[in-house]
């Protein structure tokens, strides 16, 4: 039976252990409200999520750090195996902390997905992943090196045996890691995203995926062409997507009975009348007879609309081509095409 003296030597013992035991069940009662309340300006799902990530690490570091309190506390003395279980809880709080890293650089958690998004990448599945592993590896060393700093082991020879063995690596994967580091530049820079309508090394499509060793893209004639990342960044690229208008040229060749008073109409009406297309932008519209060719007077329409997608463009295409034949049947002009007069001199006999 306990007496009165040393009931006061366990109390701070039993007072450290009380309050781990309240600790604990708190946190498992509200952790999820708590972080509900304080990140309730995030996505529905982000509390969540961020707590599922918080919950396992967190009731493991309040155990082990209340079972070091309680033995440090305690009025009892084990001597060396007091020494290892102490800083063996140390290290599961370490642990503890490294595990919510770890859950956060899931690829399905809110933190990695705002972290991915807050560039507007749209990566694929494949490189999300990849992304994922990765940093879940990183972090595991992190790991693997601070429980054996804590623990007074050197780790000097373990990471000049990891630098040696990643050196060799990255010589007999030049090429491969070429490409990663493209695909990098790729997703910071963003030259192009998935969906994307790019020309690349002569190469027209739309990008239909971006993986850490090549770019995949599907051309007008839904060939898969597949582009090396390493090329991709040494390479002009055209981005049509990424425009705010298309262009239309046309050229429009009258024949050469037309009279000047026609010609000068003629202008006028295209003119006007492109003014007023709801599909073309009012700015920017030039028509100009421009030439005398050898068997048309030509007059250059130079006009723009804000419309990008490919049917839709060339529907305002067809607008402004059915207008054109509308205004050249007001004037009373005809329109051109390639002809060659052939000339008889009278023979000799």
């Amino acid at each position: 039976m306990l007496t009165s003296h040393a009931l006061n030597d366990w109390l701070p013992a039993l007072t450290v252990l009380a309050g781990t035991v309240i600790v604990y069940i708190l946190f498992r009662i509200i952790s999820v409200r708590v972080i509900h309340f304080i990140l309730d300006k995030l996505p529905d799902d982000a509390d969540l999520n961020i707590a599922t990530a918080l919950y396992h690490p967190g009731r493991m570091a309040i155990v082990a750090g209340g079972l070091a309190g309680f033995l440090q506390a305690a009025p009892i003395t084990l001597g060396f195996w007091e020494d290892v279980a102490i800083v063996f809880f140390k290290t599961l709080i370490i642990i503890a902390f490294y595990w919510v890293l770890y859950n956060f650089f899931n690829s399905t958690n809110y933190v990695f997905r705002l972290l991915t998004e807050k560039g507007k990448w749209k990566l694929d599945a494949t490189i999300s992943n990849f992304i994922s592993i990765l940093l879940r590896l990183l972090v595991i060393i992190l790991a693997t090196a601070s429980v054996l700093s804590f623990w007074s082991i050197d780790i000097s020879g373990l990471i000049a045996g990891l630098s040696i063995g990643g050196l060799a690596v990255s010589l007999a994967a030049k090429d491969s890691l070429s490409n990663i580091f493209a695909c990098c530049i790729i997703m910071l820079d963003h030259p192009f995203r998935v969906g994307d309508w790019i020309v690349c090394n002569d190469i027209e499509g739309t990008v239909e995926s971006i993986s850490f060793r090549s770019t995949n893209v599907r051309t007008f004639v839904q060939g898969l062409v597949n582009i090396p990342n390493s090329m991709i960044i040494s390479t002009p690229i055209t981005n049509y997507t990424n425009r705010d208008r298309r262009r239309i040229e046309l050229k429009l060749g009258v024949t050469y009975d037309t009279t000047p008073e026609q010609m000068e109409a003629l202008v006028q009406k295209i003119r006007s009348t492109l003014k007023n297309l709801p599909d073309v932008l009012d700015e920017n519209i030039t028509v100009a007879f421009t030439e005398l060719a050898d068997s048309s007077l030509n007059v250059a329409i130079v006009c723009y609309t804000p419309c990008l997608a490919f049917t839709r463009f060339y529907k305002v295409r067809e607008e402004v081509n059915l207008a054109l034949l509308k205004i050249m049947k007001e004037v009373g002009v005809s329109a051109a095409f390639p002809s060659q007069s052939v000339y008889v001199e009278k023979m000799a006999k």
